[in-house]
């Protein structure tokens, strides 16, 4: 027995030292990720789009590339939106963009978020794990003790481990060898919800929500605070966005989130622009069900009125020398 533990320690050790090198050879590889994965393989051999969207479903299913084009003389834009697409996994996206010289972005409007919290929900899908290579991993705990939130330092290293192994929740998701979709290159990397597989909630639900999530809105008045962490780290990929001559630029989608407030206060504190569609009372549009299709996003309707409001605001800040 004692010598089966033995083993059994040793292939471990193994395992997990061989898990570790494949992260170093390459870190951001590392989850199975279908769509987006099509996605940026065809971005590859398309170096003629010079600006790219990058976030989760507000973006992937939110913004309409080709009527931001239409708006904006010079751009050719692509959305590089993936639904699920948080923080870590943003990241992981963007510095896949910026170490592939096969990518040839001007600019880059990344989605401005706070979520990287371990959840229930996130643990069924392998890429979730995939996201924490070393430096985001690194990231995570340090965001996280500065939220004073130990349960979720204990889960992103848990992640981590989870990672060398290559930990697969979801297999079925790298079945797919050649994911492809209408959106890829037809539309420019848009999909709205529309052609998707999420029903469209019903209209008595869908007012509540709306309602009770405009109440919270105006009634939260509290101080917010910036996560000084999640600053360095937008900081420090702006410096590394400015190195491959990049402009990024930050992006609150709308409609507005429990958290939207919050987001807000990231404003004057980031070292690039930030661009925020969520103040209801500019974008009523955003709240009316006729413009969307569940609690957080617009359908197709809405989503080309949010393309076509934060048209003049990116071109406003696109540095163009």
């Amino acid at each position: 027995m004692k010598k089966f533990l033995s083993i059994l320690s040793l292939f471990v050790a193994i395992m997990f030292v061989i898990g570790l090198i494949k992260l170093a050879i390459s870190p951001n590889t590392n989850y199975s990720y279908p769509f987006l994965n099509a996605k940026l393989d065809y971005l590859k051999k398309h170096p003629e789009y010079n600006l790219y969207f990058i976030g989760s479903s507000k973006v992937n299913d939110q913004i309409d590339s080709k009527l931001i084009d239409e708006k904006i003389k010079g751009i050719k834009s692509y959305n590089l939106g993936a639904n699920a697409g948080f923080n870590l996994e943003n990241f992981q996206t963007l510095e896949y963009v910026l170490q592939n010289p096969s990518f040839k972005p001007k600019y880059i409007v990344l989605e401005l978020q706070d979520k990287i919290n371990i959840t229930r929900q996130n643990l069924k899908t392998e890429r979730s794990f995939g996201a924490f290579n070393y430096e985001n991993t690194l990231f995570a705990m340090k965001f996280q003790k500065e939220e004073h939130d130990y349960k979720q330092v204990a889960l992103s290293a848990a992640s981590f481990v989870l990672n060398v192994f290559h930990f697969n929740k979801c297999h079925d998701e790298r079945t797919i060898s050649n994911a492809y979709d209408i959106s890829v290159d037809q539309k420019q990397g848009f999909s709205a919800l529309e052609y998707s597989v999420v029903p469209r909630m019903k209209e008595a639900k869908l007012k509540e929500v709306i309602k009770t999530r405009l109440e919270k809105y105006h009634a939260d008045n509290e101080k917010h605070v910036p996560n000084k962490i999640l600053v360095e780290k937008i900081n420090e990929l702006a410096e590394k966005c400015k190195k491959k001559n990049i402009q990024l630029i930050m992006f609150i989608p709308g409609p507005a989130e429990p958290d939207a407030k919050k987001l807000l206060v990231y404003q004057n504190v980031l070292k690039v622009p930030v661009i925020s569609l969520v103040n209801p009372d500019e974008y009523p549009e955003f709240y009316q069900y006729e413009n969307r299709w569940d609690t957080g996003h617009l359908n197709e309707k809405g989503s080309r009125i949010l393309s076509a409001k934060m048209a003049p605001l990116l071109e406003k800040v696109l540095d163009k020398k």
